[in-house]
């Protein structure tokens, strides 16, 4: 069961000064920075930050996150008792995401809160080189189905591909959430106002259903001839005040200036037509992993 479920974790949260919010934001903030960059020297030399050990080798009497790369030798059975116990559901959506984004930054997560599921409290999927793995949460699991022999206390799914073949079925295991996941799951239910999740250096395409991030990528936003791998499409749609046209050389203009600087034509337009009326439209782009969805959730 959930020890904070009929606990007023809004309250808590209301009580705390604004100064000691931000001195706890700022800390944390320092403290993943630090993290992350153990994370990536380490990366850079095959070695795992968690563990020490090589990220293509692994122990079977010291299970890490790094199991879920593939190390040689790695095999399902090894993960059996593993994920019997809570392994923090947090802290591995984080390593999946920073592994994800040091292949190709927010195209390879799909976090879409729109292509998620009515049936389910959270899904995500996550690409790396050649492997896939994919977090499915129903509303049940999250609170853990009553009086079954499996799956009672709360937990989460997992779904693990190796160059498209299924590894881990999202029903093999029932992986216990930890008490610090239930805390964080708790305070995001009751005050979504108060409580935002992070994800520093780990942002996926939900980037775009946060209209506060629109305009910043559209200012950062680079044309590119590798459409498969690009994070985003953009379309603008322009319409010249009523009883006038849109001259052929200010299009031209456009054309030759975006080769120039690999902004979008659309977004030198905006410039150029300023009393034109504009709609710039972003959607995820061809290189974002389809979700991954479980079937037969209960």
């Amino acid at each position: 069961m959930n020890p904070y479920k009929d606990k007023d974790l809004r309250k808590f949260i209301e009580s705390i000064p604004q100064e000691e919010v931000d001195r706890q934001t700022r800390l944390q903030a320092e403290n993943n920075a630090r993290v992350y960059k153990e994370f990536t020297d380490g990366l850079k030399i095959g070695k795992c930050f968690l563990c020490g050990g090589q990220m293509d080798s692994f122990e079977k009497e010291r299970p890490c996150f790094h199991w879920f790369t593939y190390p040689t030798g790695i095999k399902k059975k090894h993960f059996e008792n593993y994920l019997k116990n809570p392994i923090g559901f947090f802290q591995l959506d984080s390593y999946f995401r920073w592994l994800a984004n040091t292949e190709k930054p927010i195209a390879n997560i799909n976090d879409l809160k729109d292509e998620t599921s009515s049936t389910s409290y959270l899904e995500t999927t996550y690409k790396f080189k050649n492997i896939e793995w994919a977090f499915s949460i129903g509303h049940t699991d999250k609170e853990g189905h009553p009086n079954a022999q499996v799956g009672s206390i709360p937990h989460y799914h997992i779904q693990m591909k190796v160059d498209d073949l299924i590894f881990l079925k999202f029903n093999d295991y029932h992986i216990p959430f930890s008490d610090g996941d239930l805390f964080t799951i708790t305070m995001l239910d009751q005050a979504p106002d108060k409580v935002k999740l992070g994800h520093s250096y780990g942002h996926g395409i939900g980037v775009l259903e946060d209209e506060e991030n629109l305009e910043l990528i559209d200012d950062v936003m680079k044309i590119t001839d590798d459409i498969e791998n690009a994070p985003f499409n953009r379309q603008t749609l322009i319409q010249a005040p009523e009883g006038q046209t849109i001259s052929g050389e200010i299009i031209q203009q456009a054309i030759d200036e975006s080769k120039r600087t690999k902004k979008p034509i659309g977004k030198i337009l905006q410039r150029l037509l300023s009393d034109a009326k504009i709609t710039t439209i972003l959607t995820p782009g061809d290189g974002v992993p389809k979700m991954t969805k479980r079937s037969g959730k209960k």
